[in-house]
């Protein structure tokens, strides 16, 4: 359980970095496939920060559970707060503006899938045990 928990660890954080690397390349090929794009040099540096800087430097801490046993717990806690905030968001967005996209659809699927595998991983080991 240990190896697959850390492989999951090491595939979300290379996955989430190559997103943010994309994004901060050029943000508008990605932006296009849910029928958007980056007007203005602000808009654009609001996408290549947030869904560039961040997704990269999070996906790194993601992944560096996979390097280092000691800080596996904490890239676990990390990749569940990271994907259950974007599922949280898209949550609220569909009860706020009904469906989206049928990607971003799929996104919201496959995030709320990996909080439960990364919940799971985090409170099957003892020390995060409720007792």
């Amino acid at each position: 359980m240990q190896t697959a928990h850390r492989y999951l660890l090491l595939l979300t954080g290379i996955s989430v970095c190559l997103i943010g690397a994309a994004y901060c390349i050029d943000p508008n090929p990605l932006l296009a496939r849910y029928e958007l794009t980056a007007h203005g040099a602000s808009e654009d540096n609001m996408y290549r920060g947030a869904y560039g800087g961040l997704f990269i430097t999070l996906g790194a801490a993601i992944a560096f559970g996979f390097v280092s046993s000691e800080f596996c717990s904490t890239s676990t806690v990390i990749a569940c707060l990271f994907m259950g905030g974007f599922a949280f968001g898209r949550l609220t967005s569909i009860f706020a503006l009904g469906v989206p996209h049928e990607h971003i659809v799929g996104l919201l699927v496959f995030e709320l899938v990996s909080v439960g595998l990364f919940a799971w991983f985090l409170f099957s080991q003892r020390t995060y045990r409720v007792e």
